[in-house]
């Protein structure tokens, strides 16, 4: 309503300039003074080069400029655009929109407020702008949190953020000049395709009603129970589309029921069951704001990307333990991957598949020699014999004892020896590892432990993914390879137990990110916080700014059951 009504005035009023007092160059004289004493802030210096640029002419004032300025006073209101539903001055435009409309202003006057009207349209411009690049994340912030995360909690977080800049003030004056105000602003939409997706979910949980309560049991129901929980959980699931519209509401949980509650669980990375548990329950009573705040949260998180990543490219979405293969903008390939744990969190950032190795060594890096293998040579000494382990001083291979090793444990200096497990079944980088390197020294790899694929939540590597079937990106990879590589050379390879390298022609972009909401196949999937990202980000918004973050004591999931010494 409050939008409409302010179209309907600006439509109305957007032919003032009659009387000799409002002509152009009378406004144009007050703009220039208002450029001076009424903006302010970091807008200030694009607002005057816009104007510089224009001859410091009304931009919104005028008969001629009400197809732009409808568009603005759209686009403000726009969820695609302000999906924060952020006022950006619009009560003031408002006001003096209606003060002009109602004969509220002096004739000698009206020139002053044309102007201020003018200004306060296109500093709202710049703020729309500015929102829909920049967001209003404090990613200073955020990164500091991170940071303090190695002091407070042995936490390496690593987060390679790129915060935008403000477009080019050229394009920006061409699209108000030209009446192209619609277009412009959707050429700035970050990672369009999720984002739109995104912007659409938000506006179906916003006037979703109110989730119903249901009551907590120590009863599992399934299908052929009736019982007066199973109708408000058909409620429930009606609400968010995972039971059908014009299925029956009544107490018998019934295939439909059991088909709906299997989609729900999958949505949320719930175990499997097609029943309804306590954990169930649980989150089906969890409120809607929480989905429209992770929502939110996402979409904030767009910010830090372009427009569209390459046309092909491979991203790892760690929350959702999903490795995906993109070739001309289409999924090719889904699989599932082990991430870091949640106190070795696997790094984001973007780099380029250069790379494989076939029948890999794997030389343990020299963090995970002083946190887990010293330890664990101090329990069992013929770990290294067990494994396949051996030890280099330089390029001579030699015989550690536990003395050599004690004291650079909780030492800053290096351990003078290399670790390397030569290639075999049980190297933990399984078969074959994608390089891309990087200085977190992570990549993604096979596993010899392929049991960790199976769990929901595959939190167990000190960084590096793990990736399901990896020979199925083998063979994607392979197109690009220098050389051809039939399957029985690639079989005689691995036979060979040898470790060979296959270079690739074009380096094959990998982005490495952290999304926990996203849509895919038509249906909502909200996945855990894992890392607590989420809840860092939230907590540096503007209005919501925390200037310290604290992990709870309790987690989703504990430290200690995923605390597996040396899984890379």
């Amino acid at each position: 309503m409050r939008f409409l009504t302010l179209l309907a005035l600006v439509l109305f009023i957007l032919n003032p300039l009659q009387a000799a007092s409002v002509s152009i160059d009378n406004i144009s004289a007050q703009i220039q003074k208002g450029l001076q004493t009424r903006i302010k802030g970091q807008n200030k210096p694009i607002i005057q080069n816009i104007y510089a640029q224009t001859g410091n002419k009304p931009l919104w004032i005028g008969n001629k400029n009400k197809t732009k300025t409808s568009q603005l006073i759209q686009a403000l209101n726009d969820p695609l655009f302000n999906y924060k539903n952020k006022s950006f001055d619009q009560k003031s435009i408002k006001g003096l929109f209606y003060q002009l409309d109602n004969g509220e202003i002096s004739e000698y006057k009206q020139a002053a407020t044309y102007a201020k009207l003018d200004l306060a349209l296109t500093n709202s411009m710049i703020r729309l702008v500015r929102f829909i690049v920049q967001g209003d994340v404090d990613w200073n912030m955020v990164q500091e949190k991170l940071n303090n995360l190695e002091q407070s909690d042995d936490i390496v977080a690593r987060w390679e953020m790129s915060p935008k800049g403000f477009p080019d003030q050229n394009e920006l004056v061409s699209a108000i000049e030209n009446d192209t105000i619609y277009d412009y602003l959707t050429s700035l939409l970050p990672m369009e395709k999720r984002y739109r997706k995104l912007v659409k979910l938000l506006q179906d949980y916003r006037v979703m009603d109110k989730f119903p309560k249901i009551k907590y049991s120590e009863k599992v129901l399934m299908i052929g129970d009736s019982d007066g929980r199973v109708e408000e959980i058909k409620k429930r699931l009606q609400i968010t589309g995972d039971y059908p519209k014009n299925a029956p509401i009544n107490k018998k949980f019934d295939e439909t029921l059991r088909r709906a509650v299997i989609t729900y669980q999958k949505r949320y990375l719930l175990k499997v069951t097609g029943t309804v548990d306590k954990t169930t329950t649980y989150y089906l009573n969890q409120p809607v704001k929480n989905n429209i705040q992770a929502i939110i949260t996402n979409l904030d998180k767009t910010k830090l990307y372009p427009k569209e990543f390459e046309k092909e490219y491979v991203e790892v979405n760690i929350p959702d333990f999903n490795l995906r293969y993109y070739k001309d903008h289409e999924k090719i390939m889904k699989k599932g991957i082990v991430v870091g744990r949640i106190d070795r969190p696997t790094p984001l950032f973007s780099n380029t598949i250069r790379y494989m190795v076939l029948n890999p060594t794997w030389t343990i890096p020299d963090n995970l020699i002083k946190r887990d293998l010293i330890h664990v040579l101090r329990e069992n000494p013929m770990y290294l014999e067990e494994n396949n382990i051996h030890v280099f001083r330089g390029n001579k291979e030699i015989q550690v004892t536990q003395k050599m090793l004690d004291p650079y444990e909780k030492s800053e200096k290096q351990v003078p020896y290399r670790f390397v497990q030569f290639p075999g079944d049980n190297n933990a980088l399984g078969r074959v590892k994608f390089m891309f390197p990087n200085k977190y020294d992570v990549y993604l790899h096979d596993t010899d432990n392929k049991s960790l694929l199976e769990r929901r939540y595959k939190i167990y590597s000190s960084g590096c993914m793990r990736v399901e079937k990896p020979f199925d990106l083998v063979d994607i990879l392979l197109e690009h390879s220098k050389r051809n590589y039939s399957k029985s050379k690639i079989d005689e390879i691995l036979e060979s137990n040898d470790p060979t390298t296959i270079s690739l022609t074009k380096p094959i972009p990998v982005h490495i990110i952290y999304f926990t909401v996203y849509e895919e196949d038509g249906l909502a999937y909200f996945k855990n916080d894992i890392y607590l990202y989420d809840k860092i980000i939230e907590e540096s918004v503007e209005g919501n700014k925390k200037s310290t973050f604290t992990i709870p004591e309790k987690r989703m999931i504990s430290v200690k059951k995923n605390a597996q010494p040396l899984s890379n």
